[in-house]
């Protein structure tokens, strides 16, 4: 069963083999995976190419990532994302999901790993991007005079 994400005001960025793209406000990218997509190695690696590209194009940010439509992720997969993600781009990664299975995919993941990103999961996009403008307001504080 797939989630539908009202995407209607947030401007599209870009699709990989199993997600779309979107900038969902200033330094966040959203991530709407196709109804009942999958998750290996090879899209990960796809989809963390597209996140560091875009994510370096506007300085950097948090991705936001509506699992509800994911239906599995491999193990391949869960290492690319822990081991791969890049630091000095990603200030977070938010998992939002409601489903049960989004939720499951999601509490495994989280319970196994120990990403290179801080790594959230949320049940509302509203607490989502709470936690989102936290990071990247810590982020810019942070940042060197004249920096994104």
């Amino acid at each position: 069963m797939s989630v539908e994400i009202d995407t209607s005001s947030w401007q599209e960025v870009g699709e990989t083999s199993n997600s779309r793209y979107y900038q969902i406000a200033p330094h966040v990218l959203g991530v709407v995976p196709h109804p009942g997509s999958r998750d290996d190695g090879a899209t990960a690696h796809e989809n963390l190419a597209f996140q560091h590209a875009h994510l370096r194009r506007i300085g950097g940010g948090v991705v936001v990532i509506f699992f509800d439509n994911m239906v599995s992720q491999d193990k391949d997969a869960r290492r690319a994302y822990q081991t791969d993600a890049d630091p000095a781009l990603m200030r977070g990664v938010a998992l939002v999901g409601g489903s049960m299975l989004a939720r499951a995919i999601g509490s495994f993941f989280l319970g196994i790993s120990r990403p290179r990103v801080a790594l959230k999961m949320f049940g509302t996009l509203e607490q989502a991007r709470h936690w989102a403008d936290e990071r990247n307001r810590a982020a810019a504080a942070s940042a060197p005079e004249g920096a994104p």
